[in-house]
């Protein structure tokens, strides 16, 4: 009899997880900035989400496993066109915990080889400046791991993507202010 209430149990937590993820999913969907929210970019590409580490996998292949083992719930990612064709990609990965999210953002295998510190992004943030051809911004907030990169490595290019990740990290302290 304990058996079976264990499996009913578990069966019912799943079940509870899977129709959570959905509204996650939104939810992150929600932070992503929309066409011309920054003046003249406007989304390129479909969407990619992924709710459980099967889609993850997917999409990131062998580098899912990162974001897995820092308790990876749900992901997005948005291509971004520029004015001046230049692209743009912002990844958001909600890692559930503040905790989660902190320790992926420390993790030797996120790390740049190269990076600055952003001040007011955030929890913690920085730029990536190892890549020759882009700029990548990191930041944390909220149980949040962000990134964002962008096809330009100018001082124009690096602002935007300083702007995207501002507009991200505004929508996440509005959306927990409604909570």
């Amino acid at each position: 009899m304990i058996l079976i209430f264990l499996i009913l149990s578990a069966g019912s937590a799943c079940a509870d997880q899977a129709s959570a993820s959905p509204e996650k999913l939104l939810a992150a969907m929600d932070l992503l900035p929309l066409d011309d929210d920054l003046p003249g970019w406007k989304r390129s590409e479909k969407l990619l989400s992924a709710s459980n580490e099967e889609e993850l996998y997917k999409i990131l292949n062998g580098g899912a496993t990162l974001y897995i083992q820092h308790g990876f719930q749900v992901f997005v990612g948005q291509s971004y066109r520029g004015p001046k064709g230049v692209e743009s990609e912002v990844y958001i990965f909600d890692q559930g915990t503040a905790q989660n999210a902190r320790g992926l953002y420390e993790n030797p295998l996120a790390k740049p080889g190269r990076s600055k510190e952003v001040p007011d992004l955030g929890e913690e943030a920085r730029i990536d400046t190892t890549p020759l051809f882009s700029y990548g911004v990191d930041f944390v907030q909220k149980g949040f791991f962000v990134r964002v990169i962008i096809q330009e490595k100018t001082e124009e290019g690096l602002k935007v993507a300083l702007t995207f990740a501002h507009n991200i990290s505004k929508r996440i302290k509005n959306r927990m202010s409604r909570r």
